[in-house]
């Protein structure tokens, strides 16, 4: 390959990677440096705005809907604030700026906010990674759920997600797997005073 050639798809792969790699600011940023003419980004003032009335009607929206706010709440979960329609719980719905971008004007860092209610989880000597960062999305939606406790997936499917590893109970698991009891039955979810949150 010619040295010329080389460099056409070097270039080609760097492009595609900043079109499609990167938050929509950082693209930006990155286009611009490279490439003369390229349009410049609205005023933040602008951007935010924009954001912030798109957030109010959508919350406007829900707190006038005379209907269930999601087809999956008959049969699966919701969280209360959203049943009830409290979107100030977890949203910054009335005020500008937010901590959020794609979280929606959230009032708290992602990481942080399910814990203001739910700190009785994470009280425990050990904890889960997810939980104990704050990841609480790794295993759960934040407002509607086709599973029980708001899980994003089957409760039978989620450990395994992160969990592929073999361990020393593994012929124990497998049959527990087959009787079709699930790993919460044994262990906690979130923390545990044992070692590997045992019940």
């Amino acid at each position: 390959m010619s040295e010329r050639r080389f460099m056409y798809l070097a270039l080609s792969v760097c492009l595609i990677w900043l079109a499609t790699g990167c938050d929509p600011v950082t693209r930006h940023k990155a286009l611009t440096s490279i490439l003369d003419g390229y349009p410049t980004l609205p005023p933040v003032e602008e951007i935010c705005r924009e954001h912030e009335e798109r957030a109010k009607a959508v919350c406007l929206q829900q707190k006038t809907a005379s209907v269930p706010l999601s087809p999956t709440a008959a049969r699966g979960s919701e969280h209360n604030p959203y049943k009830e329609k409290l979107c100030n719980s977890c949203h910054k719905a009335d005020k500008g700026g937010g901590s959020g971008g794609e979280d929606g004007l959230l009032i708290k860092p992602r990481e942080y906010l399910c814990v203001t209610c739910h700190k009785d989880l994470l009280t425990k000597r050990f904890q889960h990674g997810p939980a104990a960062v704050g990841d609480c999305l790794a295993c759960h939606l934040p407002h509607t759920s086709a599973n029980p406790a708001l899980l994003n997936t089957k409760k039978e499917a989620l450990c395994v997600k992160c969990h592929t590893e073999r361990r020393k109970a593994v012929r124990m698991h497998d049959l527990f797997v087959e009787k079709g009891i699930t790993c919460d039955n044994c262990h906690d979810p979130h923390s545990g005073d044992s070692i590997y949150f045992l019940k």
